[in-house]
Order: structure tokens, then C-alpha cells, then sequence
């Protein structure tokens, strides 16, 4: 008897599913770059898009979760992908978050929240935050970037503020749209879109914009896995980036 034909779906089941990295505000590809070299490493095709409006990406209409939602699935649809999975890190998972809930259908129904923003800022932050637009951009980068920062390793705190220099002089977006995406970072959270997919919370142990009982609270409400990362803070995309990487790929073969 002859062997019986492959299932139409056999190879495409097997291919790994794409990956997009979603950076956070005032950032760039460059601050994800660590990750997505060990997640390439493993197998996987990994994106790394400019979000509006830093690293030369364009600007959008407006800075709303519909406009960063549609940017995503644009995206998705203008580099041909097949429902890639979305691992935004502090504002990428407030847009990832919002891309999920608007484009359901365009996206896997997995997803990684790095760094998640998991309740809106209080409001003096809310006020103060957009005003950085204005000031110098490296004496903004140093100030959020040391107050961030948790390890006691010099050289890789100056690592650190050298990648945050370039994320920041990869082509500067002009003043009006950093205060639009600095509102938007404020103004929103995870909280605010009623998630259906699995997902996966990381954050550091030590992280100062948001507590540990409020990533606790989200993934409680989001029926979602939660993983702490030790002597680690709300930049541990730089900190412990191949730690990182390991509970991404963890969740992704477990899930």
C-alpha cells in the first residue's frame, strides 16, 4: 500500500512562528537587540520595527491606541507575516496590548509583556512625563536612564547610556510628537484592553515605574503567567537580556 500523502498543514505546523520586538518610548531596535540575537539563535525570524515616532519611523495621525494598533497590523500585512507573535517591552506593551484587542485576528494568540506597564501612571508623572520632549535629549536619556537602572556594574551602565545616546540620535523625531507619545505612554495601560490571548508578563524584581502587586494584579486578571527577574528593573531588556530571552523561549516551546 502506498505511503499516505503528507497533511497539507504538516510543514507549516512545524515552521516556528515570526517574532515582532515592540520597543518602549524614546527607544529604538537598538534597545532590543540583545534579545532578538538570542532568539534568532533558536530558530526563530525575528522583526524589529521603528514604532512612531522614534528611530526614524513615520509619523502617525495621532497617538492613540487605535493608530499604534493599526501601525502593527500594517506592518504584519506590508512584510507578508503569518500571525506573528508580539513581545512589546514598557510602551510596546501598552501597544502590543492595544494591537491585540483591536487586530485579534491578525496576530498569534500568544504574547510577551516585557517590562509591562500594568496600571496608567499617576497623574503628577502623567503631567511631568510629556514635558521631557522639551528638555536636552541626553540630559533626559541620563536622568530616566540612571534612575532605571538597577545593576551596580559601572561598565555596564555606561553600555547601557551609550545605547540609550544611540536609540535616541538614530534620527530624532521632532518635539510636538515625542509630547504626543509621551501622552499616550501615561494615558494608557495593559489594563485598559480586555486580553483573551496567553500571555506571558516579565518583569524585573526592582523595577521603579511599576510595582510588583501591580504586574501581580494584571496577570491575575489577564489569567496570565508572570515571571520576576532578579536584581533587575524596568530595563532589564539591557540588564539581563539572555535571562530575558530564556523564559521568552520557555513560554513558546511550553505554550
Amino acid at each position: 500500500m502506498p505511503a499516505a500523502p503528507d497533511h497539507p498543514n504538516t510543514i507549516s505546523s512545524l515552521k516556528k512562528p515570526d517574532l515582532i520586538l515592540v520597543h518602549g518610548f524614546r527607544g529604538s531596535p537598538i534597545g532590543l537587540a540583545e534579545i532578538a540575537k538570542s532568539l534568532r539563535a533558536a530558530g526563530y525570524s525575528v522583526h524589529t520595527p521603528a514604532i512612531p515616532p522614534f528611530a526614524g519611523a513615520p509619523a502617525l495621525p495621532d497617538y492613540t491606541p487605535e493608530s499604534y494598533a493599526d501601525f502593527l497590523a500594517g506592518y504584519v500585512k506590508s512584510h507578508h507575516l503569518d500571525h506573528p507573535i508580539l513581545i512589546g517591552h514598557s510602551m510596546g506593551s501598552i501597544i502590543v496590548a492595544a494591537a491585540l484587542d483591536r487586530h485579534p485576528q491578525v496576530f498569534n494568540r500568544r504574547a510577551v509583556l516585557l517590562s509591562p506597564i500594568a496600571k496608567r501612571t499617576a497623574l503628577p508623572l502623567r503631567i511631568i512625563s510629556p514635558l521631557s520632549a522639551i528638555l536636552p535629549r541626553r540630559a533626559i536619556d541620563d536622568i530616566t536612564t540612571l534612575y532605571l537602572f538597577v545593576p551596580k556594574d559601572k561598565d555596564l551602565r555606561q553600555k547601557v547610556l551609550a545605547a540609550t545616546h544611540d536609540c535616541s540620535n538614530d534620527c530624532p523625531p521632532k518635539k510636538s510628537q515625542v509630547f504626543r507619545a509621551a501622552q499616550f505612554s501615561t494615558r494608557y495601560a495593559i489594563s485598559d484592553f480586555p486580553l483573551k490571548q496567553n500571555v506571558l508578563l516579565i518583569a524585573g524584581e526592582k523595577d521603579r515605574i511599576m510595582g510588583q502587586k501591580s504586574i501581580l494584579t494584571l496577570a491575575e486578571n489577564l489569567q496570565a503567567d508572570v515571571k520576576f527577574l532578579p536584581n533587575s528593573g524596568h530595563l532589564h531588556n539591557y540588564e539581563q537580556p539572555i535571562e530575558t530571552a530564556e523564559l521568552i523561549l520557555d513560554f513558546l516551546q511550553d505554550s
